[in-house]
């Protein structure tokens, strides 16, 4: 949790090298803590190009917006930026069981989730299968393996390339400790409904942005992966135009499917001290993914 509250200020080094290369996708904007106008830039093209090339004048003011802000709230003793949801560490209380557990613990949640991952398991293979998305399969995945490893093993925070993921991880735990998550059936909507009910309530804002800060990581580096492939096969503007198209299909596929599982998995995790059921209801999910997937490709 001390790591977690680190107040860590932002190079303008790395935003420089950031804005340069990929900002045309908003890369620098997620650095520095801005993930929608960063989603808006990537889908706009950088604004036409010229909201990325006026960001490379502002982007030392914008640095500095960011480092301010977190001085201020170091000084303050409040939380970082990314853990504005949360009140001060010293205030923060994890050694007993969330004061929402008394009212959502029992067979019937585990019951009820398991049947909803199984539902979305399946839809998730099934559409996988039909259309050739394999990515939102990749990433449920490793969500699923870093969410329940990182819940134990300390030792995956040190490793470089996982570190990012398994601190996102926390937030999340640490996001659903804090916030009554209410029943299982509106854990599972709540997610996706959240893009519109966020609009009113300050909290979903945050589980919202949390979900597409995962999804907008993992649906940038596949489209990175599959840059030159597009360079090479087709001119810039077409190769541009079909990384658009795969970031926001990875992105929406994602959301749809990850938040929901993240959801339920995450408060059923803090609801129990044995990880059998939480390894269970991951193995339901994970059986029916590759049961859609099958029931479609006979």
């Amino acid at each position: 949790m001390a790591d977690l509250y680190r107040y860590r200020p932002r190079r303008f080094w790395i935003a420089r090298l950031l804005a340069t290369f990929l900002g045309i996708l908003g890369a620098h904007r997620f650095y520095l803590g801005r993930p929608f106008t960063g989603l808006l830039l990537l889908v706009s093209a950088g604004g036409g190009l010229v909201w990325w090339i006026m960001d490379m004048f502002r982007l030392r003011a914008m640095v500095a917006q960011y480092n301010l802000e977190e001085r201020h709230r170091e000084k303050n003793r409040l939380p970082p930026q990314g853990l504005g949801f949360l009140p001060p560490l010293e205030e923060l209380d994890l050694s007993s069981p969330p004061a929402w557990s008394a009212l959502r613990s029992g067979r019937g949640r585990v019951f009820g989730s398991g049947v909803l991952l199984a539902l979305m398991g399946i839809s998730l293979g099934a559409i996988s299968g039909a259309t050739g998305i394999h990515e939102p399969v990749l990433v449920l995945t490793l969500f699923i393996a870093i969410s329940l490893l990182a819940a134990r093993w300390r030792g995956l925070a040190g490793v470089p390339l996982l570190r990012g993921l398994v601190r996102w991880v926390h937030r999340l735990r640490l996001y659903y400790h804090t916030i009554d998550p209410g029943n299982v059936w509106m854990l599972a909507a709540r997610p996706v409904l959240g893009v519109v009910l966020a609009v009113w309530q300050p909290k979903l804002r945050v589980e919202v942005r949390l979900y597409l800060q995962l999804g907008v990581v993992f649906a940038v580096g596949m489209a990175a992966a599959d840059l030159l492939e597009f360079l090479d096969r087709d001119g810039f503007w077409r190769a541009f135009g079909l990384l658009v198209a795969e970031f926001a299909q990875t992105l929406v596929y994602t959301y749809i499917f990850v938040a929901p599982v993240g959801a339920l998995l995450t408060t059923q995790l803090l609801l129990t001290r044995r990880d059998r059921v939480v390894w269970i209801l991951s193995t339901i999910n994970l059986l029916c993914i590759y049961t859609g997937w099958s029931l479609v490709m006979r």
